[in-house]
């Protein structure tokens, strides 16, 4: 049995990812087809990451990112 947080298949094309600006809070966005899906955020306010917009894996709404930095 494998614990991981990587998925097991689907790792032979290169992961996108940027650096958002989303609704004020910066965050790690991985680039998909669909659009950006959260990956991380990057907060000292514990509570940010209890937020339920802010879950790892929501697909981000593009009206509320912005700025997008490489």
């Amino acid at each position: 049995m494998m614990y991981s947080v990587a998925p097991i298949y689907g790792l032979e094309e290169p992961i996108e990812y940027a650096e958002l600006d989303y609704n004020g809070y910066s965050v790690l966005a991985c680039k998909t087809c669909e659009g950006y899906v959260l990956e991380r955020i990057f907060s000292t306010d514990p509570k940010d990451y209890l937020r339920e917009d802010l879950k790892p894996g929501k697909l981000l709404e593009n009206n509320l990112i912005k700025q997008i930095r490489k």
